[in-house]
């Protein structure tokens, strides 16, 4: 049964690449990306800029616009597959180099206008690709489209993924209602900022409940979105920072911040297989997918004393 308070808060997120000679996609304008947003049923709320990125906060998550590729994130009960027709009036299909469209399992997908499966198959009619799953396609997992034009990512181009569920209820409290302070940012008072020191941010309260985040620094940036309903308690956090050689302790940093019942973390690396193993917390499903150049890693994790006793893994 859902409550009045209850807010979807996993997420459906959409990545594009354009080709090397396509405009730079920061010059489109704010209109632009406002009509995206738009069509995918939600709407700009700020915009955070630095020098290579223009950092929006949306009324349902994040977008970010760098000059050659861009990351759309939506949740609640938008339709983000709707976005893509409005992106092709002004970046034509042969301009895309590479796509990604990903979809976490939902808590209450019955009340979700599409499935991820009608979602592909929109996408299917506009570009050639292919879908995978990673996790428990009949419970907690990751569905995820990738186009399968050639594609070669850059060495240096690593993404995470931190996805938490039942989330601890005195980290809850300081969420809903959610006030920014009179001194300083949520982000301080909570300890957000300090997993990723040094970026400029953004961020905005949500009535009744809800807090979004934006940081940027140079070509880096990370975002983090609380839902603190009891009812579907979730927090997201993403990021392109190069964690390389400190996954273990930049998932920790997020995790022991908001003290998960369970949790899952998806990577994207060029050609790299990470090791994760996060104290307090048993592994259970392992899935890693190759996606045109990318080794995609999907960890799942419980704690201890609803986790799983052995670790589940698929490689393909």
């Amino acid at each position: 049964m859902v409550t009045e308070s209850f807010f979807e808060g996993p997420e459906k997120k959409l990545e594009l690449v354009v080709t090397p000679d396509f405009p730079s996609l920061r010059a489109l304008g704010d209109g632009v990306w406002e009509r995206v947003v738009a069509a995918a049923g939600a709407k700009v709320i700020s915009v955070l800029r630095s020098g290579r990125c223009d950092a929006y906060l949306l009324s349902e998550s994040s977008l970010f616009v760098f000059d050659d590729w861009l990351v759309l994130i939506t949740c609640g009960q938008t339709i983000l597959v709707d976005a893509v027709p409005e992106i092709l009036r002004s970046i034509p299909k042969e301009s895309i180099a590479f796509l990604v469209y990903e979809r976490k399992s939902e808590h209450f997908p019955e009340h979700q206008p599409t499935t991820f499966f009608e979602d592909a198959r929109r996408l299917e009619d506009m570009f050639p690709g292919r879908t995978l799953c990673f996790g428990d396609e009949h419970g907690r997992c990751v569905h995820l489209f990738h186009t399968t034009r050639p594609y070669e990512p850059e060495k240096n181009d690593p993404t995470l993924e931190v996805l938490m569920h039942v989330i601890d209820e005195d980290v809850a409290k300081q969420f809903a209602p959610a006030q920014l302070p009179r001194d300083g940012s949520l982000a301080q008072r909570s300890g957000i900022d300090e997993i990723l020191p040094g970026f400029t941010t953004s961020e905005h309260v949500f009535k009744p409940a809800g807090y979004s985040l934006n940081g940027v620094k140079g070509e880096d940036f990370y975002t983090c979105h609380v839902t603190p309903e009891e009812t579907g308690s979730y927090v997201s956090f993403e990021t392109n920072y190069d964690f390389r050689g400190q996954l273990g302790g930049l998932v920790e940093s997020i995790v022991h911040l908001f003290r998960p019942r369970t949790f899952d973390v998806v990577t994207f690396l060029p050609k790299t297989r990470p090791k994760l193993a996060i104290d307090g917390y048993q592994l259970g499903h392992r899935v890693v997918h190759r996606v045109n150049g990318y080794e995609v890693s999907y960890f799942q994790y419980s704690t201890s004393a609803s986790g799983p006793s052995s670790a589940r893994q698929l490689a393909r």
